[in-house]
């Protein structure tokens, strides 16, 4: 029998060819295509990460730096600076700065966001940050602090000097990110105030800092300002302007870096809806929005502040990302063939992209790694070397790796190839028989389509049983899942993931008309049925496979990637018929006794059965379809918890206002006790426009499901 090919990647978790939408920015920039990754000759060959500091785990680590010497300074949002020696032995760091008495981290996008030490810090221990206050209304700080005297390795937190002020009007596009130019002037990037669509016209409008880049002189001090304004910013002798401003039409910067070399300003835009961006900053730049979202109209009747809109170097669809984080350029020493290499990433798919110049001098992208990380943010250390940050609480470093450029290596073109299947012909398809199935009790949403799940562990290996996280699985264990469509007989897709030495890698083969065979569809393939669902009226409808980066999106490392595989989905059946007393009879399962005892082990309801609680019902449609996001460094921008066995206060779901956007919902909340019209969680759950959840994977709306929720919002007591 023939089983899927591990292929040797660096740390690859999901397979794929890179399938890019380049746009154009200037005459240099290459030209927009649907071709896999351009053919232009690159010098690098095998990009991969590793971990860098074994030792060492951080908490939502989201800034990393140096101070021109052999230290690393780590930032976590929650408020602290950690700094440690760059030794991968390191096993231990240290508190630098500790300002979780005064930042905010209510919001998945605010707290300690900005960091950045003075370029003549070894003369006057000068270190800036920029944090979201605790205190008092809803603003973003922007604040010196000096070193201890008598400590190089502790901030003397008794020495802020407050520089700037900015008032946050919602809770999400903070922006955030601080660095010093070659030019000695301290840079800021600050989101247009937040909530979807810039409801505030921020990044058109010059009388407001949001929605900007700023670029202030914090060596010299103006009148009435605790910094200066540089005189050569463009918009210092415009009327009505804030001279403070060096760039415009910005979403949400997240991340931006200088080019220590060159410096150039590179930075990542997080998108609306359609495409993330990473633009090239200069002086008095005008990137688009909310006019334009990348190179592609947006809002045709707001009014460009100034002209021209400059197009970014390169931008992504939704198949690729949903959230970029901008990156590094590198200039280390380790590869050097690299030198010059931008390399950014995306939050929530776990890519890794690479920007180069090719020998014409066009800009080219590619997608060089899926890692299946949860990409916060890049960095670099004293030498140039470029580092990963991921909210796994590891720090990996870029590197060179014998990987092969082509991310299908091992996987067969056709499904008929893989030995999944022992049988293809008819409507009937037999599985090889060492492959398991196994049921879950609550489905997770997917256009009605039928499914059956079958999983295959190697042999003599077993997998390790947990009562409320996703159990473990051994190297090479394979999951299977068919989909099936609800109103016909064809076969729609089968979804492959693999555990492997590094991860976890995905595919998906979307079976032909007749379903005889399937073939490998790693950038995705969305396409027409024929077959009327219950209660529509249209007999043409689209079905949408995900590519393997939006299979990231849900099959994430803070769920346990494979979503079914834990015991309340999976605890299901009566006595020796219990599905989990089967796994453990069969010896697939350890870490449990054999006396498991189904009735005192966690198991989720089906939604459709009327015997179970009200709210057991809608609290598992909410974690088998939600959770895998909003949860604990989960990569969902909504800082709520939808996993059932959170409470109802830590959920941060009931009787609060949202922080991505009220869907045009007056005084809305997240969920509105007793008011399901109010409830922006039951709003983004039926609509298949601007706003769905999940963003991915449907073109039907869950009706069974949003009863569901309508009813458990109308019965909670307000």
């Amino acid at each position: 029998m023939i089983h899927l090919k591990q292929p040797q990647l660096g740390f690859a978790v999901l397979l794929g060819s890179a399938l890019l939408l380049l746009v154009i920015a200037q005459p240099n920039i290459a030209q927009e295509t649907d071709s896999p990754t351009t053919k232009s000759e690159s010098s690098v060959k095998g990009i991969g990460i590793e971990v860098a500091f074994p030792k060492l785990r951080f908490y939502r680590p989201v800034s990393l730096t140096h101070a021109n010497d052999n230290r690393i300074f780590v930032v976590e949002q929650a408020g602290v600076v950690r700094v440690f020696e760059n030794d991968d032995q390191t096993d231990r760091s240290t508190v630098f700065l500790d300002l979780t008495d005064r930042v905010n981290r209510g919001s998945n996008e605010e707290g300690l966001i900005g960091f950045a030490f003075h370029p003549n810090y070894k003369k006057n221990g000068e270190i800036y940050v920029h944090y979201s206050a605790l205190e008092g209304a809803s603003r973003g700080i922007l604040s010196r602090f000096h070193v201890d005297e008598d400590n190089p390795n502790k901030v003397d937190v008794d020495s802020e000097e407050i520089l700037l002020e900015i008032p946050q009007p919602f809770r999400n596009h903070n922006g955030g990110a601080i660095a010093f130019g070659k030019d000695g002037m301290l840079y800021l990037s600050l989101g247009d105030g937040g909530k979807a669509n810039d409801p505030l016209l921020s990044g058109q409008d010059l009388s407001t800092l949001l929605g900007k880049i700023l670029r202030i002189d914090v060596d010299q001090q103006d009148e009435g300002l605790a910094y200066a304004v540089p005189k050569d910013n463009p918009f210092v002798d415009r009327k009505g302007a804030r001279p403070e401003i060096y760039a415009l039409g910005l979403r949400n910067v997240w991340r931006f870096s200088i080019d220590r070399k060159t410096g150039d300003i590179w930075a990542g835009d997080v998108g609306q809806n359609r495409f993330d961006e990473i633009d090239l900053i200069v002086k008095g730049g005008n990137y688009g929005w909310n006019r334009w979202e990348a190179a592609e109209s947006f809002r045709s009747e707001t009014e460009m502040a100034t002209e021209p809109h400059i197009k970014p170097i390169a931008s992504y669809g939704r198949q690729w990302g949903l959230s970029v984080t901008g990156g590094n350029v590198y200039r280390g020493k380790r590869f050097p063939k690299m030198d010059g290499s931008y390399f950014y990433g995306d939050y929530i798919s776990g890519n890794l992209w690479r920007i180069w110049k090719d020998e014409k001098g066009d800009y080219q992208n590619e997608l060089v790694r899926r890692t299946g990380r949860s990409i916060a943010a890049f960095g670099e250390d004293s030498d140039g070397e470029v580092f990963l940050l991921s909210f796994d609480g590891k720090i990996y470093r870029i590197i060179p790796t014998k990987a092969p450029e082509n991310f299908l290596a091992g996987w067969p073109e056709k499904l008929s190839e893989t030995g999944i299947f022992s049988n293809m012909n008819g409507r009937q398809k037999e599985v090889a028989a060492d492959y398991i199935p196994y049921e879950v009790n609550a489905q997770f949403w997917s256009d009605a389509a039928r499914k059956t799940r079958y999983l295959r562990l190697p042999e003599g290996q077993s997998m390790t049983y947990s009562e409320n996280d996703a159990w473990e699985v051994p190297v090479g264990t394979e999951i299977v899942k068919n989909f099936r469509d609800a109103y016909s007989p064809r076969m729609l897709e089968t979804r492959v993931i693999k555990r492997t030495e590094t991860g976890w890698e995905a595919a998906t083969y979307v079976w032909d008309k007749k379903s005889t065979d399937a073939k490998l569809f790693p950038e995705g393939q969305q396409f027409e049925l024929y077959s009327r669902p219950r209660g529509t009226p249209n007999r043409v409808r689209l079905w949408h496979g995900p590519s393997t980066s939006e299979c990231a999106s849900c099959h994430t490392d803070a769920a346990g990637y494979v979503l079914g595989l834990r015991t309340a989905q999976l605890n299901r059946g009566k006595g020796q018929s219990n599905q989990i007393a089967r796994f453990i009879n069969s010896g697939m399962l350890k870490g449990v006794t054999d006396q498991f005892d189904p009735q005192k082990a966690p198991a989720f309801c089906e939604p459709s059965d009327d015997t179970a609680t009200l709210n057991d019902r809608a609290r598992v449609v909410l974690d088998v379809n939600c959770a895998m996001c909003h949860r604990p460094n989960g990569p969902g921008n909504a800082n709520i918890d939808l996993r059932y066995t959170t409470n109802d206060a830590e959920t941060k779901m009931f009787d609060l206002p949202p922080a991505q956007g009220d869907l045009g919902i007056e005084e809305a909340k997240i969920v509105k006790r007793g008011d399901p019209d109010k409830s922006t969680l039951l709003k983004r759950m039926e609509t298949l426009s601007v706003g769905r959840m999940p963003t991915i994977g449907s073109n039907l709306v869950d009706e069974d499901a949003v009863s569901l929720i309508r009813e458990w919002i109308q019965s909670l007591e307000d």
